[in-house]
């Protein structure tokens, strides 16, 4: 009977309003936060210069006297403190909200991305002008000889938390391939390595890309939720199975969907949505051998842990 119902006012699942602009505010920002990956803490000394090595073949070199403080002229003296995020796995940028697309939308194949900063007493550092610092890693694919220098362009400013809507991959003017190297091992105990060696211009955001075929005809794709996934609480992500392409859908607020265009016929993704409705979340997975021209998509998202949602973007 009617009056046997009871309802639930200002329940999250009963809100079906998309917006125009995303709030700060917004589910899909704590999200964010509760994917956010470990960050590696390390240190040199600032005058001397110095390597880090981080086990797997991950080493960052920084050159004596290379970095400056704000607002000053002079080279810091002591140990600074070094943050680091490594994006290797195709579900890393996901974590971070960094998918594969440089300006205007082009996809991007990775090799694998970094985000570094460095600290001397609490104040960040930069590089002065026309150093570098080099980064020397592995790629968990064979490494590819037509990679090259990408860096981060990010909002101004920079969001306090939460995702940064307006960033994208931009190219170095150096568009030089970068120098290939491997480290074999006739040992099944001790595993073989084949990375990339990158000289740096700037901190923060960094990887080893490559546009893919601008030849191939491209399409648009398109993902449709049931009403309770909004913009609000939801992120969508095209994942490429084959190569390491990871691609944001937009959310259109007129059709109440999730799209991406550029996206290659023929192309075997994923489609991944992730979604924080109250304390609750969701994960959808829509596997597509093959895109066509028809390309619109439904996802049907389950209730997940947080746990459960990091283990499956671990393994992408």
């Amino acid at each position: 009977m009617s009056d046997n119902f009871t309802t639930y006012n200002n329940h999250p699942l009963n809100d079906t309003v998309w917006v125009k602009n995303l709030p700060s505010t917004a589910a899909v920002h704590d999200l964010f936060d509760d994917l956010f990956p470990r960050v590696y803490i390390d240190s040199f000394d600032v005058v001397n210069g110095g390597k880090l090595h981080y086990g797997d073949s991950l080493e960052i070199e920084f050159k004596g006297n290379s970095c400056i403080g704000p607002g000053s002229s002079g080279v810091p003296q002591g140990n600074a403190r070094v943050e680091l995020i490594a994006m290797r796995r195709k579900g890393d940028f996901i974590k971070m909200f960094r998918p594969t697309t440089s300006s205007g939308g082009y996809l991007l194949e990775t090799g694998g991305g970094f985000y570094i900063r460095v600290f001397k007493d609490d104040k960040e550092l930069s590089l002065i002008n026309g150093s570098t610092f080099k980064i020397r890693f592995h790629d968990i694919d064979t490494a590819k000889p037509n990679m090259q220098a990408f860096y981060g362009r990010e909002n101004n400013p920079i969001p306090v938390k939460g995702i940064d809507t307006a960033f994208s991959w931009v190219r170095d003017f150096d568009t030089t391939y970068l120098p290939t190297w491997s480290k074999t091992s006739n040992n099944p105990l001790i595993p073989s390595y084949y990375g990339y060696e990158l000289n740096s211009k700037n901190f923060h955001w960094v990887t080893a890309d490559r546009y893919i075929d601008s030849t191939q005809p491209k399409t648009k794709v398109t993902a449709i939720l049931s009403p309770n996934y909004t913009n609000k609480n939801t992120a969508v992500f095209a994942v490429f199975t084959d190569r390491k392409i990871v691609v944001n859908l937009k959310g259109d607020y007129p059709s109440r969907s999730f799209f991406a265009e550029k996206i290659p016929l023929k192309s075997s993704v994923k489609l991944i949505s992730l979604s924080k409705i109250g304390d609750t979340y969701y994960l959808g997975v829509k596997d597509i051998s093959s895109v066509a021209t028809v390309t619109s998509y439904t996802i049907v998202p389950t209730v997940k842990s947080l746990a459960e949602i990091l283990a499956y973007l671990n393994s992408l």
